[in-house]
């Protein structure tokens, strides 16, 4: 009906799996948005040996919406099993192994109450997974912790060459139906990598990496970047002289770690493979279902990992914004604070979604900018109206990090150590994204103060809902 509540969910994988059914239990009508940036668990391995998008939150809600109840429940419940199964983390190589050649070959007890047409249809992308890790034998891929959900949606994406169609293929054989939705944030088949740069300067890449790091090895190091240069990864390349071998040392990871950020996080960004900065585009869809959905919930979830991802990308804070059907915006805060949030009050975490909404529009407002006044002299112009420097231009939101709001110049701004911004791109021989070059591109094209989106916190919460036990109840279902 016209009048019926329908969500639009912002959320990662684990922690809004909890509250999930809440929604549901309400309406259908209920659109989940996942980020594609996830690096660690089984997901790590597919990224290092075959690459796209991070899968494993988007397999972990999938999973989650699978209806135990009504006709044909049994074999639901069943595939439900199947999918969410994991392989052994611990133990021997070779048992790990022939546990998952006893899936892959329709051997395993998980079948058992499986029709025979789902059986096959599930089966058949596992094999073709299976294949196309053997093609990459060099790469010696690790089933450890490996999910099947994770193998299957791969073996979809790679077959159709889409991941939506993987997740559509999901949603068929396992009865999610619209108007449920699983949508990821970005519609790619290729990896998405964040970074984030803390108040000290330093800049940590990947999720793994700020919230919940693998084991340090010691004796680990930047590749030379000559070496960078040198090798292959192609069957039979010639190898160098005492080369370590690869150790994926996310595949095994603790979401409780106790380890501390050397300083606050100022603000998340999307990275290339160079670690230089870009500005992706969100799945249409969602700026679709923002347009027509009537309550909007920020879920509970890491911060900086998990939710703004989702909301950094062009467009989205605009659509949100100017929503004509929006009727609330609510944030629900955790019940406690993490690795990424320590010492967070609830002001700071409405600050953090403010400025990276605000943040989000940012580059399409330079764009309509430049575009309008292409054929002027836009540094003369920025001196005749506003009669100081260029270097006091350019305020975005987030030059005194995410938390702050609203931004003020009593806020002492990050000091930003050059090399810290981008280590990658600098060992790889790149230009940062905040280089002497960039800078000089910047200088000759200052951008008016006056046209930074600053609106104010009302504009994206309306409401706030505080959960005591998150933290108990996410506990009990982290994997």
């Amino acid at each position: 009906m016209e009048n019926d509540p329908s969500f639009v969910v912002f959320s990662g994988g684990s922690a809004c799996n909890f509250i999930a059914s809440a929604f549901q239990s309400i309406t259908p009508s209920v659109c989940y948005i996942l980020g594609v940036s996830d690096n660690g668990g089984s997901t790590s391995e597919l990224l290092r040996v075959l690459g796209g998008p991070s899968i494993g939150d988007l397999r972990s809600r999938l999973t989650r919406l699978i209806n135990a109840d009504g006709h044909d429940s049994e074999e639901r419940v069943a595939i439900k099993e199947l999918l969410s199964y994991r392989l052994n983390s611990v133990g021997d190589d070779n048992t790990i192994r022939d546990d998952w050649t006893m899936i892959v070959e329709g051997r395993h007890r998980l079948w058992e109450r499986i029709s025979i047409e789902k059986k096959e249809t599930i089966r058949g992308f596992l094999v073709l997974f299976n294949f196309e890790i053997l093609k990459r034998a060099h790469k010696h891929f690790n089933f450890r912790n490996g999910s099947i959900g994770n193998f299957f949606l791969t073996g979809a994406r790679l077959f159709f060459g889409s991941l939506e169609a993987a997740i559509f293929l999901f949603s068929s054989i396992t009865a999610i139906r619209e108007p449920t939705y699983v949508l990821p944030v970005i519609n790619t088949n290729h990896t998405a990598s964040i970074a984030a740069l803390l108040e000290d300067g330093h800049t940590l890449r990947g999720q793994c990496e700020i919230s919940h790091p693998g084991e340090h090895l010691s004796n680990h190091k930047s590749m030379n970047p000559i070496d960078a240069f040198s090798k292959l990864a192609l069957p039979n390349s010639p190898q160098l002289e005492h080369e370590p071998n690869v150790i994926n040392s996310n595949l095994v990871f603790s979401k409780s770690s106790e380890e501390k950020l050397s300083a606050a996080i100022a603000r998340i960004y999307y990275m290339n493979e160079y670690g230089q900065e870009i500005y992706p585009l969100p799945n249409p869809k969602i700026l679709d279902h923002l347009t027509h959905r009537t309550e909007l919930i920020y879920s509970i979830g890491s911060l900086y990992t998990s939710i703004l991802p989702c909301l950094i990308l062009r467009k989205v804070g605009h659509a949100i914004a100017h929503s004509p059907s929006l009727k609330h915006k609510i944030l629900v805060l955790n019940g406690t604070t993490d690795r990424e949030t320590d010492g967070y009050t609830a002001l700071d975490f409405i600050g953090t979604i403010t400025n990276a909404l605000n943040e989000s529009q940012l580059i399409d407002a330079r764009r309509k900018y430049y575009d309008t006044h292409s054929e002027e002299d836009p540094m003369a112009g920025s001196m005749r109206q506003h009669g100081h420097p260029h270097n006091d231009f350019y305020a975005r939101p987030v030059d005194h990090g995410f938390r702050h709001w609203p931004p003020t110049q009593s806020v002492s701004k990050l000091t930003i150590p050059p090399r810290s911004i981008t280590p990658n791109a600098q060992q790889e021989g790149y230009m940062g994204a905040n280089s002497s070059f960039s800078q000089g591109l910047s200088s000759s094209a200052p951008f008016p103060p006056e046209l930074v989106p600053n609106q104010p916190p009302s504009t994206y919460i309306t409401h706030l809902i505080y959960l005591s036990n998150s933290r108990k109840r996410k506990k009990k279902y982290e994997k």
